[in-house]
């Protein structure tokens, strides 16, 4: 007898907090989340001076991320002396009815399919370092200034651009 019928959307959106889950066709969810550990950050500003959005403010006694604008482009993580600052992928999948959650490491490689793309260039407005172009009819990514922070990706309406990982 079923009783209740809640949509996985929901379950998710119950677990991964309201405005941060991305859901795909194939009933996939991604999570990223910036975090600061303030028991390892020393408050030296680094993160803030070398973030490129300028999403990360200093705030006493840590610096405070915009999470919502941030693309996780992986420089303020690098540029930490002390590793205070952690970006967290998360997958979950649903599989027979159960979601299945694990975690995933950063991109490593852009994976371009140029038979699916329509050349709407979303990706190339909406790169916030200036990586994508158009030439001779295709996309050309600048992979000098790339830093395969993914967003790209994620606004691609028709999944031709995506990434592999560690």
């Amino acid at each position: 007898m079923l009783l209740e019928m809640i949509p996985v959307k929901d379950i998710i959106r119950k677990y991964f907090e309201e405005d941060s889950v991305e859901i795909s066709l194939e009933n996939k969810v991604m999570r990223k989340s910036i975090v600061i550990d303030p028991k390892k950050c020393i408050s030296c500003g680094i993160c803030v001076e070398v973030c490129p959005l300028k999403v990360i403010r200093p705030k006493t006694p840590h610096p405070k991320i915009d999470v919502k604008r941030c693309v996780f482009c992986d420089h303020c993580v690098e540029a930490c002396p002390v590793g205070a600052v952690e970006i967290i992928y998360l997958v979950g999948k649903v599989i027979n009815n159960y979601l299945l959650i694990y975690r995933v490491s950063r991109n490593k490689k852009l994976v371009y399919n140029p038979k699916r793309c329509i050349m709407c260039l979303v990706c190339k407005k909406n790169c916030p370092f200036g990586v994508i172009d158009v030439g001779d009819g295709e996309i050309k990514f600048d992979m000098n200034k790339c830093t395969l922070c993914g967003h790209c990706g994620y606004l691609c309406p028709c999944d031709a651009i995506g990434f592999e990982g560690e």
